[in-house]
């Protein structure tokens, strides 16, 4: 019996009964060879059993001479104590009948402690995973197999994630025209031991729908012995979100581009066109018609070139006429509509040469002048109307034998830039401007969804 007293041994009866106790037990539970001896060893050690109970670790003994598990015991002091346990079953030598058992027992509070830990580190990393958009893979050249985590491809028991597949599996899942580029980054990891690419990333969104993800790959070989070629561990970020700021980035700049190309396009033609009688007068009408173009551009740069509300466009091409010759009174009336970033220059430039008449021969011309904007939309129809209505200004007596600059670029800007019409009603208490147009080609996509009518609102009631 000496050598069991080194460990933590006991002998039982099969029955339970205590028949030898080490010092190694009582080291460990706190009992003495005294206390512990003929009392029956699961009561005295309060012992609890893994899954399938004492039954079954009997069963597993009788029937294979031998069982070993995790047990948990409460020691003297009452604290609990996990252990693992191998069970030995002693036979008479000369019948085979079974006599007593051997348990040997080792503390794993320790090990069992660590891998709680462990475990609880496993799900923080797989959190971390979850939310950064990492997932991690492994890569065996030699077997071509190829592992990944759920975290990479989202639905590991319809893919068979985090199991061993051919690479060509994971192939499959990358867009057609990244896989080249793909297995080229695979191939130099095998020379370089370096691996990094940037790919797309098709996966099952719901029903007979895919998304598309972009993903940054990077990994390295591991080392292995001589002559072979190791394992190549690595990561894949999920970087759609920074892709997808990038190619709109991409297309702001485009547009930007095409805009000041077509500002400079503007410029060029109003200083061909414009005419004048002195530089001065030349000077202020270049100046007026460029700061309208400034004002269109400004209003889309604060939308970030999505629109700009109509209302806004009006009241900034009016702001510089009002206010000097006494009290004009002008009324907006219509609905609150974002116009595309395409219109929006035109718009400002027609409402720029209206004013500008205005402020010259119109109602905006002398004190008690009035200016009434209403619009209104007919989706069925798709037709956005615009009506100008002057009065309280200068009697017109008859129209105008000719067309000037002005003129003329209104006409050419809604009939030729936006595909509407414009009609001009010349009456005796001042000028009325009709301008139809599409609202497919006007309006901001959706600005129509969530716009309710604007009641009629007076330049007193806003200050520019």
């Amino acid at each position: 019996m000496a050598c069991f007293d080194l460990g933590a041994v006991l002998i039982r009866a099969l029955d339970g009964t205590i028949l030898h106790w080490s010092t190694g037990c009582a080291a460990l539970f706190g009992y003495s060879a005294e206390q512990a001896l003929g009392r029956q060893a699961q009561e005295l050690l309060a012992t609890r059993f893994p899954l399938g109970g004492l039954r079954t670790a009997q069963d597993t003994l009788m029937r294979t001479g031998e069982w070993r598990g995790e047990l948990r015991h409460r020691c003297r002091a009452g604290d609990s104590l996990v252990v693992a346990a191998h069970w030995i079953l002693r036979c008479d030598p000369s019948s085979g009948e079974p006599r007593s058992v051997v348990e040997m027992h080792a503390d794993a509070s320790a090990l069992k402690s660590a891998e709680d830990a462990l475990r609880d580190q496993e799900a923080r990393l797989l959190i971390a995973q979850e939310v950064a958009g990492v997932g991690t893979w492994e890569w065996d050249p030699e077997a071509d197999s190829f592992r990944w985590s759920p975290e990479q491809y989202g639905r590991p028991a319809e893919t068979g994630a985090d199991a061993a597949r051919p690479m060509d599996a994971f192939l499959a899942c990358v867009h057609a025209e990244d896989r080249i580029k793909v297995r080229e980054a695979a191939r130099r990891a095998l020379t370089t031991g370096e691996y990094e690419v940037e790919f797309r990333l098709l996966r099952p969104a719901r029903e007979n729908a895919w998304e598309t993800l972009w993903l940054i790959g990077r990994g390295r070989r591991m080392p292995s012995p001589a002559g072979r070629l190791g394992l190549i561990l690595g990561i894949h970020m999920d970087i759609t979100v920074r892709k997808e700021a990038e190619a709109r980035q991409e297309l702001l700049m485009r547009e930007v581009d095409h805009r000041a190309k077509n500002a400079l396009a503007v410029v060029q033609a109003v200083l061909r066109l414009t005419k004048a009688d002195t530089p001065e007068a030349f000077g202020r009408a270049i100046a007026g018609r460029v700061s309208a173009l400034a004002r269109a551009q400004t209003l889309l740069s604060k939308a970030r070139w999505t629109g700009a509300d109509l209302t806004a466009i009006m009241k900034g091409e009016l702001a510089p006429f009002l206010g000097s010759a006494g009290a004009q009174a002008v009324i907006y009336d219509g609905p609150a509509l974002t116009v595309a970033a395409v219109a929006a220059q035109p718009l400002s430039m027609t409402l720029h040469e209206l004013a500008t008449n205005a402020a010259r021969y119109g109602s905006l011309s002398r004190p008690g002048g009035a200016l009434r904007i209403a619009w209104s939309v007919d989706p069925e129809a798709d037709q956005l109307t615009l009506h100008w209505t002057e009065t309280g200004g200068p009697e017109i007596a008859e129209p105008p034998s000719t067309e000037g600059f002005g003129t003329r670029m209104i006409r050419a800007t809604i009939q030729d830039q936006l595909g509407g019409t414009v009609a001009f009603a010349f009456r005796t208490a001042g000028l009325v401007c009709t301008i139809t147009l599409p609202l497919r080609r006007t309006l901001a996509r959706g600005a129509m969804a969530a716009s309710d009518a604007a009641s009629p609102t007076t330049e007193a009631e806003w200050q520019p």
